[in-house]
């Protein structure tokens, strides 16, 4: 079983406004000796709480500087729609950015437990935020990079390591075999760290163990390769446990204000049945599908789905379905409604055991025992 995590990185670049503070260096005298930065933390807006709004389990997990402009900004973790959402609040304004949750052992899974840390990995000014999106079965972690800058979203390409998936941007870290480790030599660098043993299950490691750095700066937005040193021996990380132990940075984060922790009345992470279904068929073990399909007849598909009450005792929605009175070859495709009811827990996860679909436009109305089970 392969393991993987993502890294997020989030970070946004200010233009400081300035004009206002040389203005008032007449009437203040100090305020000259004011950096730009000093002067908007002062003036901005404090930051409140990031959760405020949020649909899934969230909870503000870390304070730092996100943007770099002085002043002290709110770190919230989601989960949500399949994702782990990072929301962070620097004065009055919420921004977010996703990665997907791809996490197996959902009773271990809170916003808190994801969150790894705050760290000076691409910027000298600012923090860049790191959260897991897969931990506990061994093999390899997946990071991911989402950042931004007076701009668009930017995904940047990881240093050094090669993705092994199709996605350009992934980091591929593996913790089985080869140990690699990141570093943060200095704000706005990288360090990849790649260790291996005298063998790897039980070849002998060409030239012995070693352990290898290869150091990146990010600027203009691309990683530049400026040192590569390779020397004998294994190192062996303090903390072998990958969540934790993988970055080795300074922490650039604080706790945060004892804001409580935020959880809808709807759960988005329910999904749509337990059981293994047929080979072709579509939406199960998923959360808000936009199709459903049993396989088989065409009859036994609902498409164009949207969905009002996801996470509710009885999710809703609207799609389109063959309309069926003599033959499917005669069938009209209707609007119809859905309805995925009876909550359970199915091979381990929450899921809806059940679903019915009916045509208003027919006179037709719920019926929960016209509905299919599967869980």
């Amino acid at each position: 079983m392969r393991r993987y995590r993502l890294l997020l990185v989030l970070f946004t670049s200010v233009l400081l406004a300035v004009g206002a503070g040389c203005a008032n260096t007449a009437e203040n005298p100090d305020h000259s000796q004011q950096s730009p930065s000093e002067s908007t933390a002062q003036d901005s807006t404090p930051a409140g709480n990031p959760c405020d709004g949020s649909r899934g389990p969230c909870e503000v997990v870390a304070s730092t500087d996100v943007d770099g402009d002085g002043a002290t900004d709110n770190i919230g973790v989601e989960l949500v729609d399949g994702l782990v959402t990072v929301r962070i609040d620097t004065g009055g304004e919420v921004s977010t950015a996703s990665v997907a949750d791809m996490h197996i052992l959902r009773q271990d899974i809170t916003p808190s437990n994801v969150f790894v840390g705050a760290f000076h990995i691409t910027r000298p000014v600012g923090a860049d935020i790191v959260v897991d999106a897969k931990f506990g079965l061994g093999g390899s972690e997946l990071f991911g990079v989402i950042s931004w800058d007076d701009g668009p979203i930017v995904v940047p390409a990881p240093p050094v390591l090669a993705s092994e998936f199709e996605d350009p941007t992934a980091w591929t870290v593996p913790t089985e075999g080869l140990r690699v480790l990141v570093r943060c030599p200095a704000p706005g660098s990288v360090g990849v760290v790649t260790t291996e043993g005298e063998s790897s299950y039980g070849i002998p490691t060409p030239g012995g163990a070693y352990t290898e750095t290869v150091t990146s700066t990010w600027n203009g937005g691309a990683w530049a390769r400026t040192d590569t040193a390779r020397i004998p021996g294994q190192y062996v990380s303090p903390d072998k446990i990958a969540k934790t132990g993988t970055f080795e940075c300074e922490p650039a984060y604080e706790t945060p204000p004892p804001f409580p922790v935020t959880v809808s009345a709807l759960d988005p992470n329910i999904i749509l049945g337990g059981r293994i279904a047929p080979s072709n068929s579509i939406g199960y073990g998923e959360t808000t599908p936009e199709t459903v399909y049993f396989g088989g007849s065409p009859s036994g598909m609902v498409s164009e789905i949207a969905w009002d009450s996801w996470g509710d005792d009885h999710a809703t929605g609207h799609g389109q379905a063959l309309y069926v009175v003599t033959s499917v070859a005669d069938a009209e495709m209707m609007p119809v409604e859905v309805v995925a009811f009876d909550i359970q827990v199915c091979d381990g996860s929450r899921a809806y055991s059940k679903i019915a679909w009916y045509f208003p436009s027919q006179g037709e109305t719920f019926n929960p025992g016209n509905s299919n089970g599967m869980c």
